[in-house]
């Protein structure tokens, strides 16, 4: 592909754990761009992280992502003042100075930005490239403003208190000195350094050739305390160790894709927010740079869609977190009622201060009927009962929640409605407020029943029954079922829209059908509520081209009256959300349609630095123009965005683990783009194997395992409930896994 696209051009982010680094592109802080700085749980411990060269900026050369947690800068000082020779250099042979007589570019600067869990290091390496001694003196100014991550980005304070800055010979410190929250941030330094007022610089002479190295570390004091080095350590160590388990996949026919995956993989690994409990760590966060913070629907649909690589580990944090903080009272101000999820936990000082009900704010349907959900997926790939026994009283109270509380009228489907004086209205996929509208673009009011959140509570009762089974509850795993089966009966026969040949977005509160176009129907799709009949025409109208821009789904019709392409979700492309539509394509045996969706999603992530797709891109259509555009304040990377690309792989080879019965079931469908697939490492149970997938020129993908450790069969099947798979082609399929 030739082109290339941007998103919050001129802004750069390192994080780990709950620290995160977000610069300006020449790797300052504090000037030209508002959210800079240095913050650790969503406060701001540095709002003022600059460089001078003799009092000047120097002139950068280079800027450049090492990896997620670390930023570097490569600058030259002084810049030649008159250039005039090739490629902009001199054009005589002498030695041009600047004013202070120093030789021009004389000096090669390289700042090293590495973002611990704990701290932030930072390293500078200054050398004299000139034939002539050179006196310099390096400096940074600092300043700490303790701002919460969403003042930040709104540029309004809602909580504001003095800043104290000491300083002594080795360290500069400022402290919050609010009377509810005392923060602290330290500036230390190591040799040779001079600290005064908010500023630390190293006065240095250095003769040709000369080099030196000056270091520094940032430390925030929290009210809960600060990590020290030896837990940090042991933190990170913990993270590297989950990392090198990890299943590996390789693409030998498209080393782009190969890249394009490893990529995501590596910023997935990056998310966890290594806080809390040992068995919390894995638990991660949402995306940089606004949402450096555990949200429930994200952290749930990360962990189920990535967890073949690392056997649902995340997914078991994620589920231990929710877990120990799910409701057991009714409170207005959080919208929780009792069984409920948090659907986001925050911990910047608007949160701590209870300004915003978000250190745990409840009002989401999605995370608990996702909760659910993600118990199954991680059953299937561990078989471990012990896991399901310590989730199990969690997810039944959410099911019984949904059952009491969720379904508010009785009618048998599921409606939100907010209590809180800052609700999110919106609590279904699409939390944004003007994402539920009618056909004339006004605002559905509340209570509103969203066909998403039927499919994900028709999902959580038949895996409920599944893992009821598993518990020996056998009356309860008949209940839930049946329960299923009549929400899937009355579902197809209330919410589609015959005209349409489609579902309908929602019920308002007099349960009329809101019949916008919307990608939610392929969340339906993805769950097995839609029955059989029914699946053809839902697949033709994802595809139409009001709703495939050619990179993805869009999440309202562009044929609508309100359609907005560079909206939130009224006509926006999401990552997270094609991958799960390929995942129920592949599901009905829709596989030529499963292959262009990805197609699209790997092409997608081609345009971007790092192969990071943005939060949500632009609707516009692939064949208006060459990018697709992006919502204005996309964040990038997105936790759900690289899970994305592990769901794709695991959809296109038809990975379907049954861990309990050491049973994998296979069904590969390899596009001519994706020729051959090597995964490596993939555990199902107590087992782990090697597998290699080619493609034939017939079509036909062959498979192989190349190495297999434990007990595992291995069985080609296309899905149960493919509309295209016969007889004939299953028995083959069991032959050759026979054979």
């Amino acid at each position: 592909m030739i082109a290339g696209a941007r998103v919050r051009a001129g802004m750069m982010c390192a994080w780990r754990g709950p620290s995160l680094l977000v610069l300006s592109d020449r790797g300052v802080a504090g000037r030209s761009e508002p959210l800079s700085g240095y913050y650790v749980s969503e406060t701001r411990v540095l709002n003022v992280l600059a460089l001078t060269i003799n009092g000047r900026d120097p002139w950068l050369c280079e800027s450049a992502t090492i990896a997620p947690d670390r930023l570097a800068f490569d600058y030259i000082y002084p810049e030649i003042s008159a250039p005039g020779g090739g490629g902009t250099g001199f054009s005589d042979d002498g030695e041009h100075v600047n004013d202070e007589g120093i030789p021009e570019r004389a000096l090669g600067v390289r700042v090293d930005f590495r973002v611990r869990a704990a701290c932030l290091e930072v390293a500078v390496v200054i050398a004299n490239r000139s034939l002539r001694k050179v006196s310099v003196q390096l400096a940074f100014e600092f300043d700490a403003d303790f701002a919460d991550i969403q003042e930040a980005q709104s540029g309004k304070r809602e909580q504001s208190a003095a800043v104290t800055r000491e300083a002594d010979d080795a360290d500069l410190w400022f402290t919050y000195e609010h009377p509810s929250l005392r923060l602290r941030s330290d500036v230390r330094f190591d040799e040779g350094w001079q600290v005064s007022g908010r500023c630390a610089s190293a006065d240095l002479v250095l003769v040709p050739r000369d080099e030196r190295r000056l270091t520094f570390r940032v430390i925030a004091h929290m009210p809960e305390g600060r990590l020290d080095d030896e837990e940090s350590e042991r933190r990170e160590r913990f993270l590297r160790e989950w990392v090198e388990h990890m299943t590996a996949i390789e693409v030998p026919g498209n080393r782009l894709a190969e890249r394009i995956i490893e990529s995501n993989i590596q910023d997935l690994a990056s998310f966890p927010l290594l806080t809390g409990p040992r068995e919390e760590w894995l638990a991660p966060q949402a995306g940089m740079p606004l949402y450096p913070a555990f949200f429930g629907r994200d952290a749930l649909t990360a962990g189920w869609q990535a967890a073949f690589l690392d056997r649902g580990r995340m997914l078991d944090a994620a589920l231990t977190r929710l877990g120990r903080m799910q409701a057991d009272r009714d409170d207005a101000w959080r919208d929780a009622e009792p069984g409920r999820v948090p659907y986001q936990m925050r911990s910047g000082p608007l949160a701590r201060l209870n300004i915003n009900p978000y250190s745990a704010y409840y009002a989401d349907f999605a995370s608990p009927l996702m909760f659910v959900i993600a118990l199954g997926n991680l059953f299937a790939w561990t078989g471990d009962r012990d896991i399901v026994r310590r989730h199990w009283d969690a997810a039944r109270r959410v099911l019984d929640w949904a059952r009491e509380r969720g379904d508010r009228d009785g009618d048998g489907y599921l409606e939100y409605a907010s209590q809180s004086s800052q609700a999110t209205k919106n609590q279904g996929w699409k939390d944004s407020g003007d994402a539920i509208i009618y056909d004339d673009g006004t605002p559905v009011p509340s209570p509103i029943a969203t066909c998403e959140l039927q499919g994900y509570w028709y999902a959580a009762q038949m895996l409920m029954s599944v893992l009821a089974l598993a518990m020996g509850e056998r009356d309860i795993a008949i209940a839930y079922a049946r329960s299923a089966a009549d929400l899937h009966a009355r579902f197809n026969r209330d919410w589609w829209v015959e005209r349409e040949g489609f579902f309908a977005l929602a019920l308002d509160p007099d349960k009329r059908q809101v019949g916008a176009a919307t990608s939610n129907v392929g969340h339906c799709l993805a769950a097995g509520i839609i029955d059989r009949a029914h699946v053809p025409p839902v697949v033709g109208r994802l595809f139409a081209p009001d709703m495939f821009s050619g990179w993805g789904i869009r999440t309202l019709s562009s044929s609508h009256c309100y359609y907005d392409p560079v909206s939130y979700h009224r006509g926006t492309v999401w990552a997270v959300e094609q991958a799960t539509i390929v995942f129920g394509l592949r599901r009905f045996g829709f596989d030529a349609r499963a292959i262009d969706l990805s197609r699209g999603l790997f092409d997608l992530a081609e345009l971007y630095p790092e192969y990071r797709i943005p939060e949500c891109v632009g609707g516009y259509s692939r064949a208006e123009r060459p990018v697709p555009g992006a919502y204005p304040r996309s964040n990038t990377p997105q936790l759900w965005n690289t899970s994305a690309f592990p769901l794709i792989v695991q959809s296109l080879l038809g990975l379907l683990p049954l861990a309990p019965t050491s049973t994998l079931i296979v069904d590969p469908v390899l596009p001519e783009w994706m020729p051959e697939v090597v995964i490596r490492g993939l555990r199902v149970g107590d087992a782990s194997a090697t597998f290699r997938f080619v493609r034939r020129e017939d079509g036909h993908t062959d498979w192989d395992v190349l190495h297999k450790q434990g007990t595992l069969h291995v069985i080609r099947q296309q899905p149960p409930e493919s509309l295209t798979a016969g007889a004939i082609d299953r028995t083959s399929a069991l032959m050759e896994s026979l054979r």
